[in-house]
């Protein structure tokens, strides 16, 4: 009887055991049968396999879908019943970022907005925004499985679509760039080279598509354009849109050279330029600081006229005291410097507080010149989220250019604990040789200075860095321009000659009478290599 008893309880347990499988979801009983009812046991999976073996737990027969977004369904989709977002309540779900809001509100993964970014992506505390931004995430709520597609744009949404096909198909998986918290698993994927938007690679584009963690994923030079393989040099590619190529200068040499293409015609909008110093292609339209063509040609190269003497005006250190509240010194110094005479403008950084997406939004809602701007990055920008808004705007950090007879090297040193790596000593070295080699004196522009004028000062580059890059300045007989120290300063150390401008609008170190004044600054640069400085009082 005892053993009657206890068979019939064992017989019980397994039961019920079974039950509790069947409604958690673990990996041996989902398959492909469709969502578990009971939602995802997440106990049950590593950190990233949920997402890793989401198309053998999520029900793919049925999708919800955003209005607007039916073809990325139909695209990644085919046989599923198409259902509209209003319906959703689990299962799988392609969302425009509207729809996705609310949704995702309080989870570690969401979509947010700001006025000047529109839609961004908030993860853990960070903010990643551009459009090419996709969210995968596979979550429970209300005792259900939710395997969520979306992003900032239709292009982003395609792109976590694009990257879940992938895995379905056996690509890896990086585990640091998961989110996983109690029962939401996610990831955020960034897309490059959907040249339409669309979310759906076309013929005639070549995705590039990544999982970051904090720092994204930049190509500054490449993009296939309707099949045609295009590289540029002495700018970016900060845009494709279309069969049109946006490109950011880096100085005004900017070549493009097309590989293995069919010879279509594509049309290139240079930015970041002073068309006035430019040879430029027959029938090319300009405005201030851009340059428009269209062009079948495989490879081109618009280069500057020759130039005797010139004006570059430079500015730094312009950002707040906190927040994101622009310092009105600083507009009015921007209005200045639009209405004086000048081929392009040097700002030595520290353009926001503390790189904050918000802070980037009201500086950028403001950043309106009307020449060039070349910018070294500064300690307070260069931080957190603020590095990679600063590398799409900017682009890369270290990279050089002539005009005249000046070669320009903008160097980031605000790493390393404000020095430079052996690397980009050594890459500042052959730049430098480059210069000499082509008769043109360098001009360096950094943010740190190698030192500190005032006689108590410590807020230069660290002590050994600093020296080394005196010494390769009065080598090659370098003008360095920089800021970091918020006044005005302008001499000579062991030789060099050196600017300090860091009154653009951040809170001044020392008094009037020792350079504590909000300015700009006016670089005659003398075609016999012979700079003249002149700094400019604006009152605040």
């Amino acid at each position: 009887m005892r053993r009657a008893a206890l068979a019939i309880f064992l017989v019980f347990i397994v039961f019920a055991s079974g039950c509790i499988s069947s409604n958690t979801g673990t990996p041996s009983d989902t398959g492909t049968t469709g969502t578990p009812a009971g939602g995802i046991d997440f106990g049950a999976y590593g950190k990233g396999e949920v997402l890793a073996d989401w198309s053998e737990l999520a029900d793919v027969s049925r999708v919800y879908v955003s209005e607007g977004y039916e073809d990325l369904a139909k695209h990644y989709f085919p046989d599923a019943k198409i259902l509209p977002a209003s319906q959703y309540e689990g299962g799988v779900a392609i969302l425009s970022p509207a729809d996705a809001r609310e949704l995702l509100r309080g989870k570690p993964i969401l979509i947010t907005v700001n006025d000047y970014f529109g839609y961004i992506v908030y993860k853990f505390g960070v903010k990643f925004v551009g459009k090419d931004k996709g969210i995968f995430a596979a979550f429970n709520e209300d005792g259900k499985a939710h395997f969520v597609f979306t992003g900032t744009s239709k292009a982003g949404a395609g792109a976590a679509l694009e990257y879940a096909m992938n895995l379905r198909n056996g690509a890896s998986l990086r585990t640091d760039d998961v989110v996983r918290s109690g029962e939401f698993e996610g990831i955020v994927v960034k897309v490059i080279g959907d040249n339409n938007w669309n979310g759906v690679p076309d013929d005639g584009e070549s995705w590039y598509l990544d999982s970051f963690r904090t720092e994204e994923p930049f190509l500054y030079y490449w993009r296939v354009v309707d099949g045609e393989n295009v590289t540029v040099k002495g700018g970016f590619i900060r845009l494709v849109n279309g069969s049109t190529v946006y490109i950011h200068a880096l100085g005004f040499n900017v070549s493009v050279e097309v590989k293995d293409g069919t010879g279509a015609e594509l049309t290139y909008v240079i930015e970041n330029t002073n068309p006035s110093v430019l040879n430029l292609p027959a029938g090319a339209e300009t405005g201030d600081t851009w340059v428009r063509f269209t062009t079948s040609e495989s490879s081109f190269s618009v280069v500057p006229l020759e130039v005797g003497n010139y004006t570059v005006l430079a500015l730094g250190d312009h950002r707040p005291d906190g927040g994101k509240e622009l310092p009105p010194v600083f507009l009015r110094i921007r209005d200045e410097i639009n209405g004086d005479d000048g081929l392009f403008i040097i700002d030595g950084g520290d353009l926001v507080y503390s790189g904050k997406v918000d802070e980037w939004g009201e500086l950028l809602k403001e950043w309106k010149w009307n020449k060039p701007i070349f910018v070294a990055p500064g300690n307070h920008e260069y931080r957190g989220e603020g590095i990679n808004v600063y590398h799409m705007v900017f682009g890369p950090d270290d990279y050089s250019f002539a005009l005249g007879g000046y070669y320009y090297i903008i160097i980031n040193n605000i790493e390393h604990d404000y020095g430079l790596s052996d690397g980009t000593f050594t890459w500042l070295e052959n730049e430098l040789r480059k210069a000499k080699e082509s008769g043109r004196r360098p001009v360096l522009v950094l943010h740190a200075p190698p030192i500190d004028p005032r006689p108590s000062g410590d807020h230069a580059m660290n002590p050994a860095d600093g020296k080394r890059l005196l010494g390769l300045m009065k080598e090659y007989n370098a003008f360095g321009v920089f800021s970091h120290i918020h006044m005005y300063w302008y001499g000579e150390e062991d030789g060099v000659q050196m600017l300090i401008t860091g009154g653009g609008g951040a809170p001044l170190y020392v008094s009037a009478d020792q350079g504590g004044f909000y300015h700009y600054v006016r670089l005659s640069m003398g075609a016999d290599g012979t700079i003249t400085v002149e700094p400019v009082r604006v009152e605040p």
